[in-house]
């Protein structure tokens, strides 16, 4: 044999080598997907007929809402149970055994929390009705995993994973897992006593609560001032600027990022919810809208679905791993959430007065002890301070859901949610007969006066002792307003005429200005298209002001010439944006450097914009008084420091830096086997502080609008599919409408089903 040989020979070799394992892929994807055949379903009262449209969204045809969530627990299970085997395990401190040490400091914050102990608790307090739910549901998915015991996902082949048996203890530990997501609050109060030894003026400086920007639903006791010298407090004695509003800090960025913009979670990217009455609409009846924002992976967070029974229907997302609709609309009512950001957060000071052991089992590793100190408010997170949390005690936990599927009018709809534990929400609201309506829900901890919540307190002497939660007969609510429209967006919607401590953060009114705007600025009634195309307006009214701001104030170069004129646009086509949110974090870095004479580069919050838009309007005399120094010399640092970055970024779009980075668990960091799981990147439009917030990993969780001119033309686009299964065609098959939205009517959640139905039998 000739040597010339042996190189083609070598490739032909790896080449079958490719095949081979091409092939093998191909059968192991395959022989996990769930086919079309249907177990039995024991627990039925009749049989139940299930059909599919193109994109795979079910509807149940139910006798009763008690089989609908048997049949959903099966569906779910057949579509996502290596989600839902993930969600458990996070949430009970149990994800180690099944990956290995990478998932060892989560497990341990989430034995600390106790999420394993409280959900057993709290299923065994549940009222019976929604025991009774969560049991059906458990059943749903147990008659799945017996049944398909080999078609429940190729990671959990990968894994080599044998999973128990779902229990309704399972449900509340993921509905767990949605409090920590929405109402974790308690780092922000390590950070702030940080903070303490900066005086009170440089605090009130650095982070505005309230801006004369917020777009309010409940009003100020006392309005805002607006602007300039009436917004600004110059103390000389004091050296230092002061804005009469304060807020907190939330997530660490890294400076060299872009943390308003670009990070891994931005600060309180939040959610888009409105709705219009039908004296503004086309139809004459009510639209609304929603788009949660929440942590973009593979598969999505929510499972879309539609039920029928009796007469009626709800249709909306669905949340793998509980049963019912979460967000949607039946035949006479329809509603959506966003974030209010309540604090039910409190960190006290006070010594341990009992432990707990915990053995973490670490796959591939000896198992790891941990002793978790408790006192008495709660686990303690650090040494010495305990956590004080609604979500830890069983007692407040509950999953009404039926009664909010059942909902017919305001009253029934307000009494539903009145039994909504949290995490708080702005619930917006809109009926068959015409009426809309806003709501807060959730338990919001009395605190005595003075006290909001923002800072470790001292349990010694009992003086922060919370009394108790405000009655709901309190919690604010608005129905059928004379503007016809009510608009939330993480904004500050609880003005101080409310009595109670709600929250300390908020995200920027950025947002709910631009809906306002887009609204109030219609030459007609709007349509639901129009509204659709609402929830993709990449317009930024923080960055187009800032630019508006900053005309004349910038010295020559590309910056000054990229922000002339800017309209805040934040497509991906464009580069303006880029070169704006640099400069915005750039003027944010210095000034702090200016105000403490250090960077804080460690901290982040969702509102600071304001203190940096107050003091560039402000003249050279207000910043000597305020010992801020040269205002022109930090502009200029500000500028060049922004220059910098853009210059190594090569002139790229906003689109090709913001690409999707959407994971599935096997390619956080890089993994292995991210070239396999990882859905396809791609370039997006929009921002933090846009409507349609489109951030790396963060953004649209889905958007739905409905109109009920005509409630069979709902909507809803999901970022990916339907389906986590590898290999399935709803895998990723709504990826495309979800970047560009929807025109041709492919999103709408009734469609014609396609396909064989299943056919459930008891």
């Amino acid at each position: 044999m000739t040597a010339r040989r042996w190189p083609r020979r070598l490739l032909y070799l790896l080449a079958g080598v490719a095949i081979g394992v091409a092939i093998a892929l191909w059968f192991a994807v395959r022989r996990q997907l769930p086919g079309s055949e249907a177990p039995r379903l024991p627990g039925l009262s009749t049989s139940l007929g299930v059909d599919f449209d193109a994109r795979a969204v079910p509807t149940l045809h139910a006798a009763n809402l008690l089989d609908a969530s048997r049949a959903l627990g099966l569906l779910h299970a057949r579509e996502r149970f290596f989600q839902m085997e993930l969600q458990r395990r996070t949430a009970r401190g149990e994800l180690a055994e099944l990956v290995g040490k990478a998932a060892l400091r989560l497990d341990q914050l989430h034995r600390t929390y106790g999420f394993a102990q409280v959900a057993e608790a709290a299923a065994a307090l549940l009222p019976p009705a929604e025991r009774q739910h969560l049991q059906a549901y458990a059943d749903g998915v147990n008659a799945w995993l017996a049944a398909r015991p080999r078609r429940l996902g190729l990671e959990l082949a990968i894994l080599r994973s044998a999973p128990r048996a779902w229990t309704p203890a399972d449900s509340v530990a993921t509905l767990l897992l949605m409090h920590e997501d929405l109402s974790s609050s308690w780092r922000t109060e390590q950070r702030t006593g940080a903070l303490q030894a900066l005086t009170e003026a440089k605090r009130l400086f650095l982070f505005p609560r309230a801006t004369d920007e917020d777009v309010l639903l409940v009003p100020d006791a006392v309005p805002v001032p607006k602007g300039g010298d009436s917004a600004l407090l110059f103390h000389a004695e004091h050296a230092e600027l002061q804005l009469r509003h304060l807020s907190n800090p939330i997530e660490p960025a890294d400076s060299t990022t872009l943390p308003d913009d670009a990070g891994t979670r931005p600060a309180w990217l939040g959610s888009n919810n409105w709705v219009i009455a039908g004296s503004r609409t086309r139809s004459g009846k009510p639209i609304l809208a929603n788009d949660p924002h929440l942590g973009l992976r593979a598969p999505g967070l929510w499972y879309a679905a539609r039920i029928e029974w009796a007469g009626r229907f709800v249709q909306g997302v669905t949340l793998p791993g509980v049963p019912g609709v979460i967000i949607g609309q039946n035949d006479r009512v329809a509603w959506g959430f966003t974030n209010i950001g309540t604090d039910v957060q409190d960190l006290y000071r006070e010594a341990p007065v009992s432990e707990r052991r915990e053995r973490i089992a670490v796959k591939g590793e000896a198992a790891v002890e941990l002793v978790v100190k408790i006192g008495a408010h709660g686990p303690q997170v650090m040494d010495g301070l305990s956590l004080h949390w609604t979500a830890l005690d069983p007692r407040t936990l509950s999953t009404p859901l039926e009664a909010i599927m059942t909902a017919h009018d305001w009253a029934s709809f307000n009494a539903a949610f009145d039994q909504f534990p949290g995490p708080a929400q702005n619930v917006v609201y809109a009926d068959a007969d015409g009426h809309i309506g806003w709501r807060a829900t959730g338990r919001i901890p009395l605190r005595p006066a003075g006290d909001d919540g923002s800072s470790i307190v001292e349990a010694q002497g009992g003086a922060h002792e919370w009394q108790g939660f405000v009655p709901q007969s309190e919690m604010p609510r608005i129905a059928d307003p004379p503007s016809g429209r009510l608009v939330t967006a993480n904004q500050r919607v609880i003005g101080s005429s409310f009595p109670h401590a709600v929250a300390t953060q908020w995200a920027n009114p950025s947002r709910a200005r631009r809906i306002v705007e887009l609204i109030d600025s219609a030459k007609d009634k709007l349509t639901a298209d129009e509204v659709r195309q609402m929830q993709l307006d990449a317009t930024s009214p923080l960055h187009r002001d800032l630019a508006a701001l900053l005309q004349g104030q910038l010295g020559k170069g590309a910056l000054a010439t990229a922000l002339e004129g800017f309209d805040g646009s934040a497509r991906a086509d464009d580069k303006r944006m880029l070169a704006s949110v640099a400069l915005l974090n750039a003027l944010r870095r210095e000034l702090r450097v200016a105000a403490v004479a250090q960077p804080l580069e460690e901290l982040s919050w969702g509102n600071d914009a304001p203190s940096v838009e107050e003091a560039l309007r402000e003249p050279q005399a207000a910043w000597t008084r305020a010992g801020l120094g040269d205002k022109a010399a930090l502009l200029a640092r500000a500028q060049a420091r922004a220059e910098e970055w853009l210059a190594s970024q090569h002139g790229v779009t906003w689109g090709a830096y913001n690409k999707t980075q959407i994971h599935h668990a096997f390619g956080f960091g890089g993994g292995p086997l991210a070239w396999l799981f990882d859905p396809p990147q791609a370039e997006q439009s929009g921002c933090s502080t846009c409507v349609r917030v489109g951030n790396p990993s963060h953004g649209q969780s889905m958007r739905m609008v409905v109109d009920f001119g005509d409630p069979d033309a709902t909507t809803l686009v999901l970022p990916l599919g339907q389906s986590g299964h590898l290999g399935s065609p709803h895998r990723l098959d709504q990826q495309g409408d979800w970047l560009r939205g929807d025109t041709t009517g492919r999103t709408r959640l009734h469609q014609p089903a396609v396909g064989t139905p299943l056919l459930l039998q008891p």
